[in-house]
């Protein structure tokens, strides 16, 4: 399907017009700009002033202070990682439940499980998948392998802005390409499907970012972000993802397991399923856990922070150093170029707390820059396949 034509948007700091597929999409936040004080205290002394007496033994270094947001990131996350490290009980390859049902039957059908698979690059993690899902894939008659799949990454969302970017430019991704992601990797694919351009998205994720840091994040940046997307996607977003977007979310039972999401039935259940995929507790909204589609939910990247695509092969991209979480196979990540790199705790602050524009327009760049290395190793014409299904 065609893209639509798309209109302007507003910035409160430009004057020139940005257009977006969304007919709607409009400035919802006008912010003053903040003004700095820097202050200068002189140490200058007379020469006829006599010595100064020995400086006390400095005191013990005052504990960094943090934000609200950055110790609610930092306590799930923490949850997260213990939670991932965990082997399961079950070690099943792909566990098949499907049956014909037609009649009354047939939603109560479609929302079962329609399969549980292990993860490959995370062992020991199962997701799942409904019928409805599963079906919605086997749907779709030509698939382009590999497929992509984008990680949890907070407000670290222009890097991967900028990683699609280099892939759509250079045909990496085309229509029929599979996506995948967890909270911020959701958020992507969504716009990639859209038919937005990145420079558009980073754009938006700037004037969210702006709303977030005159009006603080933890709390709010739900309904930000859900604000956002409402006015930035097009109203048939979610037929262009059907089948082709997968989108984690974790399912809190007495242990939590991932669920992929590929099927939705109105752009209004497209956002909560990414709204759901993003949800740290405490973080988005002042409670601990979200409802899904009856399910009791939170953010996706708790279990599948890189989920797999439909593809037979699926290139995953991370924006943290992918050594530094001891994940292996990643293929796009600030490893490819780790030169004149943030530090882990800078990033980790960024991913919880807005940075001011330059640094994401830097993020932005970064993106963009890894995926050039990567496809200098890929070349597409030896990568790309289309692959079609029975």
């Amino acid at each position: 399907m065609a893209p639509p034509h798309l209109s302007s948007i507003s910035h409160p700091f430009s004057s020139s017009p940005i257009t977006n597929p969304n007919l709607n999409f409009t400035c919802r936040f006008p912010l003053p700009l903040r003004s700095q004080t820097l202050r200068f205290i002189s140490n200058s002394s007379s020469s006829s002033s006599p010595p100064p007496p020995p400086s006390p033994p400095p005191p013990d270094p005052i504990p960094e202070k943090r934000s609200l947001a950055v110790a609610t990131g930092e306590l799930f996350l923490g949850l997260a990682a213990r939670l991932i490290k965990r082997s399961s009980d079950q070690t099943s390859n792909s566990v098949s439940m499907f049956d014909n049902r037609t009649g009354n039957n047939r939603s109560v059908y479609e929302e079962r499980i329609g399969a549980v698979v292990e993860d490959e690059i995370q062992p020991g993690v199962l997701w799942e998948q409904r019928v409805k899902d599963v079906e919605a894939e086997r749907e779709r008659p030509l698939v382009t392998s590999p497929g992509f799949s984008f990680s949890a990454a907070g407000l670290l969302f222009p890097y991967h802005l900028g990683v699609a970017k280099f892939l759509l430019e250079n045909s990496y991704i085309k229509e029929t390409t599979p996506l995948a992601g967890a909270s911020a990797g959701a958020i992507v694919c969504a716009v990639i499907a859209s038919g937005a351009s990145m420079q558009e998205a980073l754009q938006a994720t700037k004037l969210l970012a702006e709303d977030c840091r005159s009006r603080g994040t933890a709390f709010r940046l739900g309904a930000v972000l859900r604000e956002v997307l409402d006015k930035f996607l097009p109203d048939d977003v979610h037929i262009r993802c059907n089948g082709r977007v997968r989108v984690a979310v974790t399912q809190v039972f007495w242990r939590p397991r991932g669920l992929l999401v590929d099927q939705f039935d109105s752009k209004d259940d497209l956002i909560d399923a990414v709204f759901t995929s993003s949800f740290i507790p405490g973080y988005l909204a002042p409670r601990p856990v979200t409802v899904f589609r009856n399910r009791l939910c939170i953010d996706g990247g708790l279990t599948l922070f890189m989920p797999p695509t439909s593809a037979s092969q699926t290139v995953r991209v991370c924006a943290f150093p992918a050594s530094r979480l001891g994940f292996e196979g990643i293929g796009i990540s600030p490893d490819c170029n780790p030169e004149n790199r943030a530090g882990p705790r800078e990033l980790f602050n960024w991913a919880l707390e807005p940075a001011e524009d330059d640094i994401l327009d830097k993020l932005f760049e970064l993106g963009y820059e890894d995926a050039a290395v990567w496809g200098e190793d890929n070349p597409v014409e030896k990568l790309v396949e289309d692959e079609k299904h029975d």
